[in-house]
């Protein structure tokens, strides 16, 4: 893959970060950390919500479109389907280019179309021209056939701005491969764990206090039958959307969606929770493929304090014997292990065991003995991920 960065070098981050990985996996596992979080998912699963019978289309639609899947051996409602690739890339250095934002690219990088909102930079393109499509660091990730002139791509507000012809993989899509009118949603399997291991019964409530795109909340409602009381908060508007589109989709009944952060909503609110999930905000360092990670042993610190302070307002509106499933699609120890500490050690909560483990790796730090789950690229064939579950 030719580029003014090399395939070698990525993913791009600072000395002090490298250091970081090697001091929390060791050299070995953070090497090979390093090596997978450039790749997608070797397994992309997806959920098949409620109605089992489209199975069999699933799997037909998948084959044709020639991607290797499976139903999952423990879980009927889950399909595996694997990635193709790695495709070699090697653009032209004189055809034009489409500079597209890091996290869009990392999309294009598996095969995406390039969409209008992603759009950093398009000089001289017009619709029709072959070109290649750069992340902000000069990374390529894609050939690509522009379908507007760059203007419009750079005033518009949505649409595509260029067909993906060649990307280094290519993972199965709801667009690509016209998945809207069925009931199903991709979901990687720490998710999907995160919520049978809530066990939401019928006559619970439940609150999700991070819960926008809200694939896990629907989830919930999904686990219980539609017949748990599901109270679904988040702090953004266009993310609660999602939700909401996805309740209207399925007609659900049993999930009420609430905009506001959990940290002050808990300060107004009386009423108490069976069951709490806590998903929050994080540094994503288990998304893959990550081709930059602008990230800082700061960042992590205050990411750390405001997961601890969503953890502490949910413990406020936790009956006693209530139980919290806290998760993670990062890998660092403040965001994970750290927020259990304090967790075990200021909030009176004590750990549980899961009923559904799928992680060899525990911890990684030996002094702590308590059960949870960890999912690492290059051990896994998933993103990077923690569960934990407490009980007040």
């Amino acid at each position: 893959m030719k580029s003014n960065i090399v395939k070698s070098d990525i993913p791009l981050m600072s000395e002090e970060m490298r250091k970081y990985f090697s001091d929390l996996l060791g050299k070995t596992l953070a090497s090979q950390y390093l090596e997978k979080i450039v790749t997608p998912m070797e397994d992309y699963t997806i959920h098949i919500f409620e109605d089992l019978s489209v199975i069999d289309t699933v799997l037909e639609i998948l084959h044709e479109h020639e991607f290797k899947a499976h139903i999952h051996k423990d879980f009927p409602n889950l399909i595996v389907s694997k990635p193709k690739g790695c495709f070699d890339l090697d653009a032209a250095e004189a055809l034009k280019e489409i500079v597209v934002e890091n996290r869009a690219a990392e999309m294009i990088y598996q095969g995406s179309d390039v969409f209008v909102p992603g759009v950093k930079r398009a000089n001289k393109v017009k619709a029709g021209d072959l070109v290649k499509i750069v992340n902000q660091k000069n990374i390529l990730v894609a050939e690509a056939q522009a379908l507007m002139k760059h203007h419009d791509m750079l005033v518009k507000k949505q649409g595509i701005a260029a067909k993906n012809l060649l990307s280094p993989y290519k993972v199965p899509s709801v667009e690509q491969l016209d998945f809207h009118p069925l009931p199903l949603y991709f979901q990687s399997l720490p998710a999907y764990l995160t919520s049978v291991n809530l066990d939401p019964r019928p006559d619970e409530k439940i609150l999700d206090c991070c819960a926008a795109p809200g694939n896990k909340t629907i989830h919930l409602s999904e686990l219980s039958n539609r017949k748990a009381k599901i109270v679904a908060v988040d702090r953004s508007r266009n993310r609660m959307k999602k939700l909401e589109d996805k309740i209207m989709k399925y007609k659900i009944r049993n999930i009420e969606t609430v905009v506001g952060d959990i940290t002050r909503l808990s300060r107004e609110w009386t009423l108490k929770f069976d069951k709490i999930l806590i998903d929050p905000p994080c540094t994503s360092l288990g998304l893959r493929p990550r081709l930059v990670m602008e990230c800082s042993r700061s960042i992590i610190k205050s990411t750390s304090q405001y997961q601890k302070s969503i953890l502490f307002a949910s413990n406020k509106l936790l009956k006693t014997g209530g139980e919290i499933v806290y998760s993670t699609c990062t890998i660092t120890e403040e965001e994970n292990e750290e927020v259990i500490d304090y967790a075990l050690e200021k909030l009176n909560l004590k750990i549980k065991e899961q009923s559904k483990v799928f992680s060899d790796i525990r911890l990684v730090d030996e002094k702590r003995t308590y059960p949870v789950q960890r999912f690492i690229p290059g051990k896994h064939n998933t993103l990077g991920y923690f569960i934990a579950k407490l009980q007040k």
